[in-house]
């Protein structure tokens, strides 16, 4: 029997920690005014903080069975709207293994979404995007692209992003994407230690090229990797995590910075680094998924202060 719509409706996490140090703008963002600190409380809309806005919008879209902010409780309070603080004031790697624990000690176990709480989602391409996963769960992961629009007005003071070359599939064009700022995870199917370290890397070397970011990573997680691997030769088996790791994540890099993959090329990747291997074993029919969607709303993170003055504006 096919899932229902209320089967499939998931815990959401908003990760609320601080920017302790200004993000590293592109040449591209030249000029603007990166923003620090705890974006969710400092900036305001309209006299409201932006994360009783963000709560708002995830509510208001009827998406998620539950909704908790993972940050400091000395800067959110207990709780804001209805959604529940976890309280935790660490990298974002940490915030999430915090928010995780507590999430499944409330909910249960199984996947739930995650996002950040300096974008104001338009509850419209919330409803679009999560249609998305609820047609294609269960799955490992799943984190939609955002088609870049040709026109940069369109993206007004965000113009300055990064954008990546991503087919929709194997032999199509590819396309201009912009990262969206929501994901849904499964949890006990993912290598989470792994997660945590690059998530705490990838956060500190965002808007940096794709190569640096790639160094940075595959240096910062080389003694997690070999420690895996010396306890795979204990356990008798073939010490073959640290070469599958460092192999798919580099030729994807390479590949991502030459703009020739795919977005379902770019998941099968994706799974083989961070998807315990047993798992796959046990259910080889189920992937991640990567779908290149048009939810600008939900790619229009706010790291400067000319950002935040448009969000203001436009709210």
């Amino acid at each position: 029997m096919a899932n229902s719509p209320e089967m499939l409706t998931v815990p959401l996490v908003i990760l609320a920690g601080s920017d302790p140090n200004p993000a590293a703008l592109p040449e591209s963002g030249a000029g603007l005014h990166p923003i620090r600190g705890y974006k969710g409380m400092d900036l305001m809309v309209h006299g409201e903080p932006l994360i009783d806005r963000v709560v708002d919008s995830y509510v208001a879209s009827g998406e998620f069975s539950a909704v908790f902010i993972a940050g400091p409780e000395r800067i959110y309070g207990a709780g804001r709207k209805g959604a529940r603080v976890i309280d935790t004031d660490g990298h974002v790697g940490e915030n999430l293994r915090r928010a995780i624990d507590a999430v499944e000690q409330e909910c249960g176990p199984g996947p739930l979404a995650i996002s950040a709480c300096d974008i104001l989602p338009d509850a419209k391409d919330l409803n679009m995007v999560m249609a998305d996963y609820r047609a294609h769960a269960p799955l490992d992961f799943w984190f939609p692209f955002i088609t870049a629009p040709e026109q940069p007005q369109k993206i007004g003071a965000s113009f300055w992003k990064p954008r990546y070359r991503i087919a929709p599939k194997p032999g199509a064009q590819a396309r201009d994407i912009l990262p969206g700022h929501l994901a849904v995870i499964d949890p006990p199917a993912l290598r989470m230690s792994l997660i945590y370290r690059v998530l705490e890397l990838a956060y500190r070397t965002r808007n940096r090229p794709i190569l640096y970011r790639q160094t940075v990573m595959a240096f910062g997680t080389l003694a997690a990797l070999l420690w895996r691997d010396l306890q795979n030769l204990v356990t008798l088996r073939l010490p073959t995590f640290t070469w599958t790791v460092l192999y798919h994540s580099t030729a994807l890099a390479l590949r991502l910075r030459k703009g020739d993959i795919s977005a379902p090329e770019m998941a099968v990747s994706l799974r083989k680094i961070f998807v315990h291997y047993r798992h796959r074993k046990r259910y080889p029919q189920r992937g991640g998924r990567l779908p290149l969607m048009n939810a600008l709303s939900l790619a229009k993170d706010i790291d400067t202060e000319e950002e935040a003055r448009e969000a203001e504006l436009k709210a």
